[in-house]
This record gives structure tokens, sequence and C-alpha cells, in this order.
């Protein structure tokens, strides 16, 4: 960890080399996802409600969920870009390393550009508690979820990278079962057809970071035990996908010629 945290340092001094590019890029990610609940704002802004949810509930939610992606991507950006090193053989690169892989992966690229499009999130969030009047417990709460939601995020990205240790090309997989879910994360569940629901809460449980719990905290149906479930979806998902990696790591066999 001592040389990860050094390796996290490198990669930002060297970013902020290029204050100006910094600058940019932490604004325009921050439009590029405020974009996308400007979409939802206009459907509530004709409609009142999605699902019973109103504006400030649907922003609360959807704040949850853009900032913990934004806060994943800002560490883990490089496992995005994981059937790269499988084309290309850069994988090998990090064999021949006498570190772990994953560790060594995550270290390669502090994408500190991406923390407007955690801060667009993090901000919608404080906007979506303040419209609901939330009470004081369920500020400091949503304060923590973003850090459950970045785990479970990093998971479903790990668990396509992973995947790609067999077939390679996971850029599709990868649409389909994190960004695209991720953009589902931002409506509440009950627009979504049963079949839809019960993925988001099981293989894909993009519903865990912010749906289940808020659900209970707004006063919509649920259980108080759904506080919980961002917590113990992100331990179940880190300790099943790293089991993962590791098993497609020990069947890894290069990119050939």
């Amino acid at each position: 960890m001592q040389l990860y945290f050094r390796l996290l340092a490198a990669g930002l001094r060297s970013r902020l080399q290029y204050k100006f590019d910094f600058v940019v890029t932490t604004v325009l990610y921050g439009v590029i996802t405020a974009v996308d609940f400007l979409t939802v704002a206009a459907i509530l802004f004709k409609y009142k409600q999605v699902g019973g949810w109103n504006v400030h509930e649907v922003a609360l939610l959807s704040g949850l969920a853009s900032s913990s992606n934004g806060l994943f991507r800002v560490f883990g950006s490089e496992v995005t870009l994981f059937e790269r090193y499988l084309v290309t053989g850069e994988f090998d690169n990090l064999l021949t390393r006498p570190w772990p892989t994953l560790a060594m992966l995550l270290s390669r690229n502090f994408d500190i550009g991406r923390i407007g499009a955690f801060l667009q999130g993090f901000v919608l969030m404080l906007v979506g508690l303040r419209g609901v009047g939330a009470p004081w417990w369920l500020w400091a709460y949503c304060f923590a979820v973003p850090l459950a939601g970045c785990l479970v995020i990093g998971s479903l990205y790990l668990a396509v990278a992973s995947a790609g240790f067999w077939i390679t090309r996971i850029d599709e997989l990868q649409t389909f079962a994190v960004n695209a879910p991720m953009a589902a994360a931002m409506y509440p569940q009950e627009i979504f057809p049963r079949a839809l629901r019960w993925l988001f809460l099981s293989l894909l449980p993009i519903a865990a970071i912010g749906y289940v719990p808020l659900q209970w905290a707004l006063g919509k149906g649920g259980s108080p035990l759904g506080l919980l479930v961002p917590f113990v979806a992100a331990a179940l998902s880190v300790t099943v996908t790293l089991r993962l990696w590791r098993w497609g790591e020990r069947h890894y066999q290069s990119s050939g010629s």
C-alpha cells in the first residue's frame, strides 16, 4: 500500500503539471455528467413525478450514483480500459513486476480530472438532501454511501475485466454490464420491469447504492435494514470479484502475435 500511494502521488504531480488541462477536463466531466440528470429533470418538469419520486428525491438518487461512479473513475480508470492491456499484451508487463497486478493496474493512472464528475454528483446529492428536508442522520449517511458505491461499481468493472482473461474483447460487455446499469441507477426502480429490477438488485447491484436505502429513508416502503445494503453489497462484491480476478489471472494466455 505504501508503494501504491507513492505511485498515486507521482501520478497526481504529473497531471497537475498541466494546470489548464486539469481545470478544463474537470469542468467538462462535471458538465457531461450533469447533462444526464438534466434529461431526468426535463421529464420531471413535465410529469412532476417518475415512479412516485419527485425531482428532489431523484436528484438525491442520481447524486449518490454519480458521485460513486465519479469517485471510482478517479482511482480506477485503467480498469475500464483493460481490453487494451489484453489486446496489445501490456498485461504481460504487469506480470513481470514483483507486485500484485491489480495494484499495479490501479496505480498507473490517477485520473484527477474525473473529480469533476464526483463533485457534480456530490453537489446534486446536497441539493436533493436539502430539497427533501433530510434529517441530520440522513446527511451523515449519504456522505458515507459514495464510498460503498465506489466499491460496488469498481467490482462490476473488475468483473468485466476478469472476463477478458477468457474472451479478450470486453468493451461491449462493459457497456451492457456497467455503463447501461449506471444510467438506470439514476431512476427509481419502479419504472423498470420486474426482471430488470431483480437484475439490478442481484447480479448487477446498482440499486443497492441509492435506491434501496433511500426507499426506506424517504418513506417509500422497504425496511430499515436497507440502510446496510450498500455496505453489505460492497463487501460481497469486492470479495467475489477479487477471487474472480485471481482465477482469471491464472488462466491468462497472453495476446499471441
